[in-house]
């Protein structure tokens, strides 16, 4: 999952990632996110406001890392949820994801 994190952070760099709720949330309702990654110890009330609004608006949402490892890996202390705006890298990620979980 490491991989996962590095295009994360090449996402980051190219200007095409949210980082946090509000972000990410504002930018799913103007249609620019085409996956989501949230952590695995996000709060529950967060998770469900999350996971309603990418139901809504049909965007992927997948559970990775934890609020730690997240944030480090973008630059940040903490981090609960990105979203990712470009289609090449949402696409490269999701085979990245698919692949591990297959190992």
């Amino acid at each position: 999952m490491k991989s996962v994190l590095n295009l994360l952070g090449i996402t980051r760099k190219a200007g095409k990632l949210t980082l946090g709720f509000t972000a990410t949330s504002l930018a799913i309702k103007k249609d620019r996110i085409l996956m989501v990654v949230m952590t695995t110890d996000s709060s529950p009330n967060t998770t469900e406001k999350m996971e309603r609004l990418c139901k809504k608006y049909q965007v992927d949402i997948y559970y990775l890392f934890n609020q730690i490892e997240l944030g480090r890996a973008l630059g940040k202390s903490n981090l609960t949820v990105v979203g990712v705006a470009s289609k090449e890298m949402a696409s490269t990620i999701k085979k990245q994801i698919l692949s591990a979980r297959m190992e």
